[in-house]
């Protein structure tokens, strides 16, 4: 089971048609801090609106459509979200932009034409 079948797995309502992560597993934690606190803000909104509406016709669904690395930072796509959701992603984005993706190390952006944030090591080639 790879990093992001855990998080997958124990996200489900977040994950719940699956994705591809198409980044480095050094932004895992980043990652699985983010969709902790995403899955935790639908839980509440499927509550909050199953208890208010007994008809469900016009419930809309919150889950990831994306998480990919794009200009060399975390790019998170959602299906519909909060500004709550809106402002948590951007600070997970942030993160990454001072984290390595290949080991999560603290990092900078490298590169000319092809951006990636990585730390001295991986830079170098030593990790």
């Amino acid at each position: 089971m790879s990093r992001w079948d855990i998080i997958r797995d124990h996200w489900p309502k977040l994950y719940r048609h699956g994705i591809i992560f198409e980044c480095g597993t050094g932004w895992f934690n980043i990652i699985l801090d983010l969709s902790k606190k995403i899955e935790k803000i639908i839980e509440d909104y499927e509550k909050r609106y199953k208890s208010e509406n007994s008809e469900e016709k016009h419930f809309v669904e919150m889950y990831a459509v994306q998480v990919k690395e794009k200009c060399g930072t975390l790019r998170f796509y959602m299906s519909c979200d909060t500004l709550e959701i809106t402002n948590l992603i951007e600070e997970a984005e942030a993160l990454s932009s001072r984290t390595c993706e290949n080991c999560g190390s603290p990092g900078k952006m490298r590169g000319n034409k092809w951006v990636m944030v990585k730390c001295d090591d991986c830079f170098s080639g030593g990790k």
